[in-house]
């Protein structure tokens, strides 16, 4: 088992599923009469898009997005949308699964994107919103946790590729980080 920095814990994977479970049953509730194209945001959402997936009755597919404005911890404020544009949305109602929804850049380009190739309908849900952080008005229509300005990790989230195993959402600290590396030598 590989040790990580003792960040400190937001989210405990425990309440993640509880709050997933719930959400699943919200979706359910909102769509039951046609089920939506579920699309996940790659890499960050997959846990969180898989976990709804196992819960939202009727074994629906998931399709996946990449599109990123990110570069370390800042967003670099333009969105490009790298794998999954071409999906097969119109006519149908599709829900865009996120892990987090920070500036709103991503999410307000993919609703354009898929409204624009003739989706009926594009609904957000998104394990973390920050809204502190938003310079693009998009709204969140299953929301599992709204957080401070935080740099968030784990459940699927990185710092360039790492912490993403995390089972936990947790807050990134450069100095623990620091001083865990410095007592591991």
């Amino acid at each position: 088992m590989t040790a990580f920095p003792p960040f400190r814990v937001l989210f405990p994977n425990d309440q993640i599923l509880r709050r997933t479970q719930e959400l699943a049953r919200q979706i359910h509730a909102a769509t039951s009469g046609e089920p939506p194209m579920l699309v996940m945001v790659i890499e960050g959402a997959r846990p969180f898009a898989r976990l709804l997936q196992k819960f939202v009755p009727g074994n629906l597919p998931m399709h996946e997005v990449r599109a990123s404005s990110y570069s370390g911890t800042q967003s670099s404020g333009a969105v490009r949308i790298t794998t999954g544009a071409d999906l097969p949305v119109r006519g149908r109602h599709v829900l865009l699964i996120e892990d987090i929804v920070d500036t709103g850049r991503t999410i307000h380009a993919l609703q354009q994107h898929y409204r624009a190739a003739g989706a009926r309908t594009c609904r957000v849900a998104s394990l973390l919103s920050k809204p502190d952080r938003r310079v693009v008005t998009v709204e969140v229509d299953f929301l599992g946790f709204q957080i401070p300005d935080e740099f968030v990790i784990g459940f699927g989230m990185d710092l360039d590729g790492r912490y993403r195993e995390l089972a936990d959402v947790v807050v990134y600290d450069a100095e623990v980080e620091r001083a865990f590396v410095a007592a591991a030598r």
